[in-house]
């Protein structure tokens, strides 16, 4: 939490955001609230793996989601 992500499109413009928390959550989990937002803001989410790899089902044990809230953009409107 605190780190910056700074996103950059084709034209170099970025937009960065600021983490704000990060979760782990097993994979079976009913995750659909991290998809929804209903403070009007720009979010970031990225989700990965995490965990120990299983061999037999090709998946690790555990999903980490990073939630970033945008902080600034220079891309024009």
């Amino acid at each position: 939490p605190g780190e910056q992500i700074i996103v950059l499109n084709n034209q170099s413009a970025s937009v960065s955001f600021v983490v704000r928390e990060i979760q782990t959550y097993d994979p079976g989990a009913n995750t659909s609230a991290i998809f929804t937002s209903d403070d009007g803001k720009a979010h970031l989410n990225i989700i990965t793996c995490e965990g120990v790899w299983d061999k037999t089902t090709k998946d690790y044990s555990k999903r980490l989601v990073i939630f970033a809230d945008l902080i600034n953009t220079d891309i024009p409107e």
